[in-house]
């Protein structure tokens, strides 16, 4: 089974506590280590009925330094994951901390793919 990449630019929306998402922003700007997700990108489910996730690493384009909850931003989105996924322009796909979704994003442009 092959494995693929994509780095995309996308518009995201991070979730706010009363949304069920995240307590506080994202700080990208001070952080020692990148800020990985996952990403369900249409996969399917395993037999219990939990989604197939991807790998996500989400950076800012421009802006704060910071992902603010409740504001649609640009970012950047590399994705990793399995054969069998659609990713391009218009498609929309979830971003989670474990179980916890906290984010919704829909892809502008594929800026690259690789299949590994």
């Amino acid at each position: 089974m092959s494995s693929v990449y994509n780095r995309v630019r996308a518009k995201v929306y991070f979730l706010t506590p009363e949304e069920g998402g995240r307590t506080r922003n994202v700080d990208l700007l001070h952080s020692r280590s990148p800020y990985i997700l996952l990403a369900d990108v249409g996969l399917g489910y395993t037999e219990d009925g939990f989604p197939l996730r991807g790998w996500a690493r989400v950076e800012l384009e421009g802006g704060p330094g910071y992902i603010e909850l409740g504001v649609e931003q640009t970012v950047q989105v590399e994705l990793r994951y399995g054969e069998g996924a659609v990713v391009e322009p218009g498609v929309s796909f979830d971003l989670a901390e474990g179980p916890k979704v906290v984010a919704r994003a829909t892809v502008i442009a594929v800026l690259e793919t690789v299949v590994e």
